[in-house]
């Protein structure tokens, strides 16, 4: 469909003015407000839905490359286990809610819930606010530094930046998923590849699994509830609205039908609950930056002078199209994440963390954790209180003291 409509200009009122605007409020979008407004800088986050913290919150209970990680990755799983919600590599993601809330409140950062970023306020290259739309209508927040925190790289898409999606080969991304909490779920763990889907093809002969890897199990934390992430779909454009509208709805099918199949085999009323808030994207833009995270850095252990941490977590790829591997594992040798992947090339006062950063399809896979995108948060704000106080560019933060500062928060570099 080619059609247009006129939108005719408007003026929109700036609602918010701030230091440092965080677009995205999900695992490394928590991290740059909150260590922002810890430096002594006005904050204000902005997210689309309903609750902080999002893949970590609202859809994976794994955790993975935490040793390496200080300051505020060991704060939050610090937390976690003292409090009894993390074994290893699993911890309870409900738990995160109100955490998230209470570091919010408590560090006195401008919370915008159920507020989408539409749009950028540009003056040349540089980005000097966003547009937004929550019930208030439409309407402007301002900041000297905008972080996007988006995970599609939304942010920076809307103010011009080239991007990357999906894999060399065909365009491809790996899969989504879409969670669902189970309760009264007694069974104890079940081995996906061993005895469930012999079990489920007693009743369904031509049953398959949408995801075969690992195990049904209890979450940390918890007697009686299960976590299930089995649902997964290769055939989503999560840049496109339908299409990720209907692989939500096919995700939420693939859920409900296993759990009744489960039910029927081991004859257990298990009770179903809500499905996460969120869809689980693993890929989407990458966006163009300064540096590129490649091959030649995971395969050679790289470092750099503008490294400002290290990623040890192996490549996960989840299957792309149907016919492949549920999973494809991929070692690494431990490589650095560059300040200069979190600049988008040709723009100014714009840093981009989380998924969305400057790297390779396959590199991507193993730095999108919670733990590495938590890091590039920490990162962020330290850079972006460098910028405020000098009154400088981004480009012109003294890395060496960037670097100094993820060190002695307790980074390996």
């Amino acid at each position: 469909m080619n059609k247009t409509v006129f939108e005719p200009a408007r003026n929109v009122p700036v609602t918010h003015e701030a230091d440092v605007v965080v677009c995205g409020g999900g695992t490394a979008g928590i991290a740059a407000a909150v260590c922002a407004a810890r430096l002594g800088l006005k904050v204000i986050i902005i997210e689309n839905s309903a609750q902080f913290g999002g893949m970590m919150s609202a859809v994976t209970m794994w955790s993975g490359d935490v040793d390496n990680k200080g300051g505020f990755v060991k704060e939050i799983f610090g937390y976690m286990e003292e409090n009894g919600f993390y074994r290893r590599p699993y911890y309870n993601n409900f738990s995160l809610v109100s955490l998230c809330d209470r570091l919010i409140l408590e560090n006195n950062v401008t919370p915008l819930l159920l507020t989408r970023v539409c749009s950028v306020v540009m003056d040349n290259n540089t980005v000097s606010g966003v547009i937004v739309e929550s019930k208030q209508g439409r309407h402007a927040v301002m900041g000297r530094i905008i972080v996007d925190a988006t995970g599609d790289g939304d942010v920076a898409a809307f103010a011009g930046a080239e991007f990357e999606y999906g894999r060399n080969s065909d365009g491809r991304i790996q899969s989504i998923s879409l969670p669902m909490l189970v309760n009264n779920y007694h069974l104890g763990e079940i081995e996906l590849k061993g005895e469930l889907l012999p079990k489920l093809r007693e009743i369904k002969p031509d049953y398959e699994l949408p995801y075969d890897n690992g195990r049904m199990r209890r979450m940390p934390g918890s007697d009686a509830s299960l976590w299930l992430m089995l649902s997964h779909d290769w055939e989503c454009d999560v840049l496109n609205a339908e299409s990720l509208s209907r692989s939500i709805i096919k995700l939420r099918g693939q859920s409900d039908e296993l759990i009744d199949l489960v039910k029927q085999a081991y004859q257990v009323q298990l009770e179903k609950g809500p499905f996460a808030p969120l869809p689980g994207i693993r890929e989407s833009r990458r966006i163009i930056c300064e540096a590129r995270v490649g091959t030649e850095d995971y395969t050679a252990g790289k470092y750099y002078e503008d490294g400002i941490f290290t990623v040890r977590h192996n490549i996960d790829i989840h299957r792309c199209k149907d016919g492949e591997p549920a999973i494809v594992v991929t070692k690494v040798n431990p490589y650095q994440i560059r300040y200069g992947s979190l600049i988008p090339r040709g723009l100014n006062h714009l840093l981009v963390i989380g998924r969305c950063i400057g790297g390779s399809h396959e590199a991507l896979a193993s730095y999108r954790l919670i733990a590495d995108c938590m890091a590039m948060g920490e990162a962020a704000a330290f850079a972006a209180a460098q910028a405020v106080r000098k009154n400088c560019a981004l480009r012109g933060v003294s890395v060496a003291t960037l670097r100094r500062c993820m060190q002695e928060a307790g980074y390996e570099l």
